[in-house]
């Protein structure tokens, strides 16, 4: 089983870049909201749930862009943000689900 903090341990370690603090953070969606900003400056969001996400929805951030697609729906692994973060879902969403990350304050 793939452990998510012990790669981001890892990963981090490799980079040189120390961790202050380590959370989860949850971004949860409503209906009738399709889009979402959080700021992650100084920081890291390690998007945790790709699989849960409708198809079509976007994450850009200053470092990073993801749109999900049919065929990444189910990849595990993680996708870094940093920045301004934006979320979008796709217009004709029925689900409206939690977003999870595990958020990395550096030092």
């Amino acid at each position: 089983m793939f452990d998510h903090l012990i790669h981001i341990h890892q990963q981090f370690k490799q980079r040189l870049i120390g961790i202050e603090l380590q959370r989860f953070k949850n971004v949860v969606t409503k209906p009738g909201t399709f889009r979402y900003e959080i700021e992650a400056y100084n920081e890291y969001l390690l998007l945790t749930n790709s699989f849960a996400l409708p198809i079509g929805t976007r994450i850009i951030s200053d470092t990073n862009a993801l749109e999900i697609l049919t065929s990444q729906n189910g990849l595990e692994g993680l996708e870094e943000f940093s920045g301004l973060v934006a979320i979008e879902l796709p217009a004709n969403t029925q689900e409206y689900p939690n977003i999870e990350f595990i958020q990395i304050v550096k030092v």
